[in-house]
């Protein structure tokens, strides 16, 4: 499929799902809104029911904001992942999904009276900012339709997208991540270390602490500061102007347009009154200490013993795994995990711990697993099970997610037997259980419509008390090992800090433990209670740390108060009145079967040009469509060349409503030209061009097996190719092989399969530690021709190897080997030679860049070689060098990694001896082609083109060492391209 435009990806990577796609298989409902299509399955019907009122109390809510979207807008509703998501997108109409998973595994989102209706402003906040369109934009998009070129605010890089977005989620819900104290909490961790970032490294890129949140993060607190000193119009007033600035990309205008300033002037403002805001850093506690100085994620310490912790992190050098601590620092990697979640020591010495895996291609479940003595067991499957804990008897509870919300339950310790210990209720959230010392209680967290507390349940369910109730967010229950307190973490006071409760009354007391500057999570008191371990927040990220417990230490009373971090801002809030209650549902909207046709009529069409030495010029017009859950999608491309006066045409077109197989139809009618050369005199001008006639249409289907360490697909089909040539002059036809004086029909069986389960840690330069390989077979015949049949072979195998040495990230020893073999009756020919890289299409039909060889020798001239046989391999070194993370104030490219490589290459195509060069494809120029072998040095510069555009610049100089002048090879080659080499 051909690609689409730099600045449509630039300006719709929102739209990119995460994870597993929808599900176009499930059986969809629909119901309809004034302003919506709500599309649902059956097990979420209540869910949609209260969404479809939801949306609309948002629809009005932001239209006393902005100015409300162009027509009915695509609502789904979705449970086919258990993690927190949701996405937006006004191409090619206006999309938003929804996943219904609660965060209560989230510390950053727990902020919510129904998350249903915060996730649904946030995402439709998106619709709002993105789908207006003014001034030559809407007049662009009157002759082009709903182009992806001609949204204005989608130019905008993501930290004002998604900044605005939290801005609304919070000023119109009194929720969100900007009444959280997070977002903050991340600002004053930077500020006190002096590491606050400027706006040119606000990229979703970056791989520095905290990674792509801080688009989320920055963005918002600009925004929310902007409102607060430049009054709350200004922000529409911002919105406004990008829709009809003719620069979209050039904020400066805009936003001194409607802030009176420039964002780097109000950047600069916010940052100063950040810095007098923070505090001076002191102790979290009396005597602690950091036992852990990675940083990034370090989550859900427990106690092992008395001197060692277990946890979960992330170091991003590696994946996630399990870690174990000693009280000097000296730390042992356990075991892989696919995500971040408790690890629980069992009686038997083994370690329990839930992580997500694929079951299927559109599911993403969390189960319980148990490893011992480095291998797993999977205990659960699709029990979609989470924070679990265990007693002594190996009885386990945990959470377990259910449409919409989550609920507590116990299960036996093989995982046979799961009991639900909480009933199940849309405005009731579970999470964070843990079990007593005795094992007769357990502590847990309960959120209801904005109010969390900490519950003690019976081991049957039954609530025995409850305490810390508030509207700010509380986590982490633990107890003391003598059963008489539970330590928690709470924000109540602005920043979370730790609490414990005396619940050994029957009216437990609370006071406060710490007095952070920025934050602390997850207390664990020791087995011997005389220690308390915790997570403390700095600049990056999360680091364990230990302080003692004595009988002098100086507790703070607490109160169920909750200190907002807007505290005293009388404009912060829009809270819209006269709109339905939290919680309503729509009952009345008639539910009827889901309909993907009104998602995929085209929307929009993309002028294409074409300009190459041998083809001419072409224009023509691409379109495509896709309904909003993935049942149908499609493309259509039509080109008109003017120098031959021809006409080319592609259409792909994929069916995925059974789920599996995925079914791909490609029929295509198009030319290709080149120049033909006398023999005899090489080096004298072409005699004339060549031209040829390709028909194809296939049919295949594909089957995939996404797993989170390793990834398979395979797909079958069946294809007619018909070909045939023609010369200008006419009479130059007659003297080419035999072979190109004929029609040819190729009906053909093709097949694929691809493996993988290389690592790629967030840090990495490289794949890393794995294997990918992918081998694909064609088997054609020429129709009419007895016994004419032929067949293809390629085979390509990629093998990464990490070193652990100095650097930012891991040196990667890299391998390629890749071969093709055909026979002499096949109508194309293998091509070695050239840089293998990626096209990046600035501009349709514009391109940069190198594409993707099978055969690539560097330092060669591309075609270099042809014929039936192929074969390459590459070594290659590859190192870190720098990790800025930085941008550039005039210069729109954000700069996060760089790394260097030294390769070797070598590489051969060639036609054997003895092979029919006057019927067949084979040239005798191609017979006995020698051998091409380089080395060189390579640069990679792992970029974000205005800041969002994630691409590798890849500069590098080659140096043929075979057959240089044989093969018109020069003494060295320099080259730039995108994409990693392989």
């Amino acid at each position: 499929m051909r690609l689409f435009a730099l600045a449509a990806v630039l300006a719709f990577s929102a739209a990119r799902a995460a994870g597993a796609q929808l599900p176009p298989n499930d059986d969809w409902r629909t119901i309809q809104t004034r302003h919506f299509r709500i599309h649902f399955t059956p097990a979420l019907e209540q869910e949609a029911r209260r969404a479809a009122v939801n949306a609309e109390r948002a629809y009005t809510a932001l239209s006393t904001e902005l100015v409300a979207p162009r027509g009915t807008i695509d609502l789904v509703v979705s449970d086919n992942v258990d993690y927190v998501n949701g996405y937006a997108t006004p191409f090619p109409s206006n999309r938003i999904v929804v996943f219904t998973h609660p965060p209560t595994d989230h510390s950053g989102l727990q902020s919510y009276d129904d998350w249903n209706s915060l996730v649904i402003t946030h995402e439709l906040t998106h619709i709002f900012h993105l789908d207006r369109s003014r001034g030559i934009w809407r007049f662009g998009q009157a002759i082009f339709g709903r182009n992806p070129l001609l949204f204005p605010n989608a130019y905008e890089p993501s930290w004002v997208v998604e900044g605005l977005a939290v801005y609304f989620e919070s000023r119109l819900t009194g929720y969100g991540r900007l009444e959280s104290s997070e977002h903050s909490m991340v600002a004053r961790a930077a500020a006190l270390a002096n590491r606050v970032p400027t706006l040119q490294e606000l990229s979703p890129g970056t791989s520095r602490f905290p990674g792509g949140n801080v688009v989320y993060i920055y963005g918002s607190l600009l925004f929310d500061y902007l409102s607060r000193t430049r009054g709350p119009a200004s922000i529409r007033d911002f919105v406004e102007r990008g829709s009809r600035t003719p620069f979209p990309f050039i904020l400066t205008a805009t936003s001194r347009g409607a802030f009176g300033m420039s964002f780097q002037t109000a950047w600069k403002q916010w940052r100063d009154s950040l810095a007098r805001e923070v505090k001076t850093p002191h102790e979290v506690m009396p005597g602690w200490r950091e036992i852990t100085g990675a940083g990034h994620v370090a989550l859900f310490p427990r106690w092992l013993s008395d001197t060692s912790l277990i946890y979960a992190g992330n170091k991003e050098r590696e994946v996630p795994a399990a870690y174990e601590v000693s009280l000097s620092g000296k730390e042992n990697r356990l075991g892989r995990r696919n995500g971040v979640n408790p690890n629980v020591r069992m009686p038997d010495g083994s370690i329990l711990f839930a992580q997500p895996e694929f079951l299927g291609p559109y599911h993403i479940r969390n189960d319980l697993y148990l490893e011992r003595n480095g291998n797993q067991t999977r205990l659960t499957n699709g029990a979609r099970l989470n924070s679990p804990d265990a007693r002594a008897d190996g009885e386990i509870v945990a959470v377990q997610d259910v449409p919409a919300t989550t609920r507590l339950v116990r299960v036996s310790r093989d995982g046979r037997s799961i009991t639900a210990l909480t009933p199940t209720d849309l405005d009731e959230q579970w999470s964070d259980p843990r079990w007593s010392p005795d094992g007769s209680r357990i502590a847990a967290v309960i959120q209801r419509l904005g109010r969390s507390e900490i519950v003690i349940l019976d081991s049957a369910g039954k609530r025995v008390d409850s305490f810390g109730a508030t509207h700010a967010v509380n986590s982490a229950p633990s107890w003391s090992s003598d059963g008489r307190r539970v330590y928690f973490s709470s924000e109540r006071s602005g920043s979370p800090q730790i609490y414990v409760a005396d619940v050994s009354t029957f009216s437990p007391s609370i006071s406060r433990l710490t007095d952070a500057a920025t934050g602390v999570f997850f207390p664990e008191a020791s087995p011997d209670r005389s220690k308390l371990a915790a997570l403390v927040f700095n600049a990056d990220g999360w680091h364990i740390g230990v302080a003692p417990l004595t009988d002098s230490l100086r507790l703070t009373p607490a109160d169920s108060s909750r200190t907002s971090p807007r505290a005293g801002c009388a404009t912060c809030l829009n809270l819209v009145s006269g709109l339905p209650a939290l919680g309503t549902a729509d009952t009345t909207a008639r539910s009827r079967p889901y309909s993907p046709w009104l998602s995929l009529l085209p929307r929009y069409w993309l002028p294409v040009f074409e300009s190459t030495t041998d083809d001419g010029t072409s224009f023509g017009a691409v379109t495509n469509g896709y309904d909003i859950v993935g049942r149908h999608g499609y493309t259509l491309e039509l080109l008109r060349n003017f120098d031959f006066h021809e006409n080319s045409a592609w259409l792909w077109y994929r069916y995925g409503g059974l789920g599996l197989p995925l079914i791909d139809l490609y029929a295509a009618h198009s030319y290709s030209h080149g120049s033909v050369f006398s023999q005899a005199n090489p080096g004298a001008p072409p005699l004339g061009t060549i031209s040829e006639r390709s028909r194809i249409a296939s049919l295949q289907m594909t089957f995939v097996r996404p797993k989170f360490r390793n990834y398979t697909i395979a797909s079958f089909g069946t294809e007619l190719e018909s070909v045939d040539y023609s010369t200008d002059p006419a009479t130059l036809l007659p003297q080419l092989p035999g072979f190109y004086n004929a029609s040819h029909s190729f009906p053909a069986l093709i097949a694929s399969a691809g493996w993988s389960n290389a690592r790629r840690p967030s840090l990495s330069i490289s794949a890393e530690d794995g294997v990918t390989a992918r081998l694909s077979g064609r088997q054609r015949w020429q129709r009419g021709s007895s016994g004419s049949s032929t067949r293809s072979a390629i085979g390509v195998t990629s093998a990464y190897k990490s070193i652990d040495l100095p650097g930012f990230a891991h040196h990667v020893i890299a391998l390629r080997a890749a071969g093709g073999i055909t026979d002499e009756r096949s109508a194309d020919l293998f091509s070695a030679g050239g840089v293998s890289g990626n096209l990046i299409e600035v501009f349709p039909g514009v391109q940069l860049g190198e594409q993707r060889r099978t055969f690539g020798v560097r330092g060669y001239p591309v075609s270099a070689e042809q014929g039936i046989r192929a074969y390459t391999g590459t070594l290659e070194y590859r190192a870190p060098l720098m990790a800025p993370s930085r941008g550039f104030r005039f210069v729109p490219v954000f700069v996060d990694k760089v790394s260097v490589a030294m390769f070797s290459d070598v590489g051969r195509a060639f036609c054997p001896v003895g092979v029919d060069t006057t019927n067949g494809v084979c040239r005798p120029a191609d017979v006995r082609n020698p051998m091409m072998r380089s080395a060189g040095l390579e640069l990679n510069v792992d970029t974000g083109v205005q800041l969002d555009f994630q691409a590798r610049l890849r500069l590098g100089l080659a140096f043929p060492l075979a057959n240089r002048q044989e093969l018109g090879a020069s003494k060295a080659q320099a080259y730039a391209t995108f994409g990693a080499s392989f």
